[in-house]
């Protein structure tokens, strides 16, 4: 059979003596390919390593999770979900994998740990999060979180619960305690309910989302209640998340309170995004104004639970984009009052086109209209990226004409190039409390940082959403159409939109 990277090879495991030597030879081959000066050769041969099986093999796996290419450690990272045997996956727990001195291969480790297809034990999982490493700590609740929701955690589960409470009570890092809180949510839903009914007040917005995300996906006899709670709150990121537990419920009962909140909300995405749960679930196109909504809220039936499948006879994705006025960016309409701004500095972003202009230039232009067009009570900023984010600005700014024009001057003179580590500048832009949506504008082919692999990016994306809610709009650039897949999934899955353009026409 061919495998990837042109290599032939027969595997023959389990045949009689005289397949042995093909099999060593094959081995041997995918060894010497595992050691190539070319990335693409190494991913090929880490995927087809993991097909192999077999002690060697995966010893192979495991030290190219340390491959300083991305590409390669994301391709070995999933690899390990093909991992069967029980005492290999021990090793994960050593130096090879969580005890590792490189912080990459400990990191992707806790992040692969809830993808493997054999149990572990709980004893086990529970020691591990005791590390004052709180990234590392954050991706193994997130495994654990899984693990859990899978019945994959073996022997003294207890271990775990008493761990993960530990952490979701302290007070030192809020995103620790919050990501503990939803691995509660799966581990011991009843004391989820408690500490999720008591994080409801608490000081930390994160924490209130964390509780909104926990109560309704076990959908208590106060989840409403709780849901309108945090659709009030004074915090926007919260009441982002009330308003999504609220579509969660899938009542008639929380898409009222939907509606009713969308009449309220003062900020223009949240308002926006509460027309967009609404069109999923009614299959309508109704777009601000409440008073239809209202009407079809009226007619659905008291008690139960929406079957959403039945009821959205029509696409309302598919719509043109929403927006209330003229502004918007390389055809994609703004409908943010509080919006950063992403720009794949990479390769493409240098390559001259057809007519001779350089696509850079072409995106100046573009963002020079749509940040002209914004009023002052939009606040904004500018995050190009390379090998690392290149911020304007270390948080969101006025759109006032002073600050729209350094902002222009400063994105004209940045020639920063370089790969494209998407997954970084997300991050980044995540942590300002103020955004509520992230516009990226891509070639759609992350190349650097610690993922560049979107079937990686976006779940750790959408999990870390649940969190801290932010939208992802999508603008794609001569992106082919698996990685538009990919792309699309991001922005629907956090609630945005995904359009294509071509920087060469008007």
């Amino acid at each position: 059979m061919w495998l990837e990277g042109g290599l032939a090879l027969v595997l023959l495991v389990g045949v009689p003596e005289v397949g042995k030597r093909e099999q060593r030879e094959a081995f041997e081959a995918l060894a010497t390919q595992a050691r190539d000066r070319e990335p693409e050769k190494r991913r090929s041969a880490v995927r087809a390593l993991a097909e192999f099986g077999g002690k060697d093999a995966w010893a192979l796996v495991f030290g190219a999770l340390g491959d300083p290419e991305s590409k390669v450690g994301d391709a070995a990272q999933e690899a390990l979900g093909k991992l069967a045997d029980p005492r290999l996956a021990l090793e994960l727990f050593g130096t090879l994998g969580l005890g590792s001195k490189d912080e990459r291969v400990a990191l992707r480790v806790a992040e692969a740990l809830g993808a493997l297809q054999v149990p572990l034990e709980g004893e086990k999982l529970a020691r591990e999060l005791a590390a004052r490493d709180g990234e590392r700590v954050r991706a193994l609740l997130g495994s654990i979180e899984r693990l859990a929701r899978e019945h994959r955690i073996t022997g003294n589960a207890e271990r775990v619960v008493d761990a993960v409470e530990r952490l979701e009570r302290s007070g030192s890092d809020p995103w620790v305690s919050a990501t503990a809180l939803c691995a509660l949510g799966e581990l011991a839903p009843e004391l989820a309910y408690r500490r999720a009914t008591d994080a409801l007040r608490d000081s930390s917005p994160l924490r209130r989302c964390a509780a909104g995300h926990v109560l309704a996906r076990l959908k208590s006899p106060d989840a409403l209640s709780s849901c309108l709670l945090l659709a009030r709150d004074r915090e926007p990121m919260v009441r982002l998340r009330g308003i999504e537990s609220l579509d969660v419920l899938g009542t008639r009962a929380s898409m009222l309170a939907i509606i009713a909140r969308m009449g309220e909300e003062p900020r223009l995405r949240l308002r926006w995004r509460a027309v967009d749960l609404l069109q999923r679930t009614s299959g309508l196109k109704h777009r601000l104004d409440p008073r239809p909504w209202q009407l079809w809220a009226d007619g659905l039936p008291e008690g139960g639970v929406l079957r959403r499948s039945a009821l959205a006879a029509t696409d309302a994705r598919a719509e043109p984009a929403q927006a209330t006025r003229a502004s918007g960016f390389a055809g994609l309409q703004l409908v943010s009052d509080r919006v950063t701004f992403l720009f794949d500095f990479s390769g493409s972003m240098w390559m001259p086109m057809a007519d001779g202009r350089v696509p850079k230039d072409v995106v100046t232009e573009k963002l020079k209209l749509a940040l002209e067009a914004l009023p002052e009570t939009t606040a904004f900023n500018l995050i190009p990226y390379t090998n690392v984010p290149i911020p304007w600005s270390p948080s969101l700014r006025p759109a006032r004409r002073k600050d729209i024009a350094e902002a222009l001057e400063w994105f004209s003179r940045c020639r920063e190039k370089g790969r494209g580590n998407f997954y970084d500048a997300a991050r980044l832009a995540w942590l300002d409390p103020d955004v509520d949506t992230i516009v990226v504008l891509t070639d759609g082919a992350p190349t650097g940082g610690l993922h560049s692999d979107m079937d990686l990016i976006v779940p750790r994306l959408v999990e870390l959403s649940r969190i801290r809610p932010v939208i992802v709009d999508s603008i794609l650039v001569d992106t082919p159409p698996g990685a538009v897949r990919r792309w699309r999934e991001l922005s629907e899955r956090t609630g945005g939109r995904l359009i294509e353009v071509d920087l060469a026409r008007p």
